[in-house]
């Protein structure tokens, strides 16, 4: 792996509002991201690893957690930079 990416040790749920707390200006791989209803805002979701300058990196991890761990592992997941730019995609694994 990487060694700009870092696991994080103790995985649990936060808010966004930790989430932007913990690990602004760092790149952050998520699973089990909750949205608002209609997708137009994330309530949270666990942070699983956490980069700084390594976006791509973080994406070719979900690609590869998608094949050994299983579909259900990245469900609703996404890669995206915490910080005062937005910049993010999300993988919608769920139903809408």
């Amino acid at each position: 792996m990487d060694n700009r990416i870092f696991k994080v040790e103790y995985p649990e749920y936060l808010t966004k509002d930790e989430i932007n707390d913990r690990y602004e200006g760092k790149q952050v791989l998520l699973t089990n991201v909750q949205m608002t209803p209609d997708y137009s805002q994330m309530h949270g979701g666990i942070v699983r690893y956490y980069a700084t300058d390594s976006m791509g990196e973080l994406w070719e991890l979900l690609a590869y957690l998608g094949k050994t761990e299983g579909e259900d592992f990245i469900e609703d997941c996404t890669v995206q930079y915490i910080g005062p730019i937005y910049s993010t995609l999300l993988v919608e694994g769920g139903s809408q």
